[in-house]
């Protein structure tokens, strides 16, 4: 006579079922934003391309936005043609961060609201109060430059003079200084960030950007 499952038996391989899953849900999330966390690397070194292809056309200047933060109308006009893919400027882990203005739609793109810092800026710091969207030219531009690096309210225009290990760009999870524990988006602590360097290579930083910003 064929004998079927009890309903502890049942109950057991349910149970043994949700612990794996326990487990093994957390490994899945941090392997998929591992692979976020290398696309992001990958938009930022075809940004560094792009944007080296555009100073050996420009008399070795860099392309130059009108301050740190969105929008970089202008910015991304100048990269346009050296890389023709707008995906590129998005990074695949912003719509986990709930920031409207870093996400890639079709308002984001006719804005030029993208998902990264651009540090070769012509215009000059903010140093009033945003006023807008948390990404809007103001607190980076007040917290990095006015007060707390010492660079004043000057333009920052990058050339291939430029210390190679200089900042041209960074994910969006950049923040100057983190005062809440945790982790960032793309992991390590919070603050952590990829940035991109004049000398065209990335690299990601678990610590704070206060602390490696050059």
């Amino acid at each position: 006579m064929k004998r079927g499952f009890t309903l502890i038996e049942l109950l057991v391989v349910i149970a043994i079922i949700a612990i794996l899953a326990a487990m093994l849900f957390p490994v899945f999330a941090r392997a998929r934003e591992a692979a976020r966390k290398s696309a992001c690397l990958s938009n930022l070194k075809q940004i560094g391309l792009a944007s080296m292809m555009y100073m050996q056309d420009y008399d070795g200047y860099f392309p130059t936005a009108e301050h740190i933060c969105n929008p970089h109308t202008k910015l991304v006009g100048q990269l346009m043609p050296y890389m023709k893919n707008v995906q590129i400027l998005y990074c695949p882990s912003a719509p986990s961060m709930g920031v409207q203005q870093i996400m890639e739609t079709e308002a984001n793109v006719t804005a030029g609201n993208i998902s990264y810092y651009y540090f070769s800026f012509d215009g000059l710091p903010s140093t009033a109060p945003p006023a807008g969207p948390p990404d809007h030219v103001g607190w980076i531009d007040r917290f990095f430059y006015a007060q707390r690096l010492g660079f004043g309210n000057n333009p920052r225009i990058l050339t291939s003079r430029s210390d190679t290990d200089m900042w041209l760009a960074s994910d969006w999870c950049c923040k100057p200084i983190v005062r809440n524990v945790g982790h960032s988006v793309h992991g390590g602590d919070a603050g952590s960030f990829n940035v991109l360097y004049v000398d065209g290579h990335v690299k990601f930083f678990p610590r704070q950007a206060v602390l490696n910003f050059k």
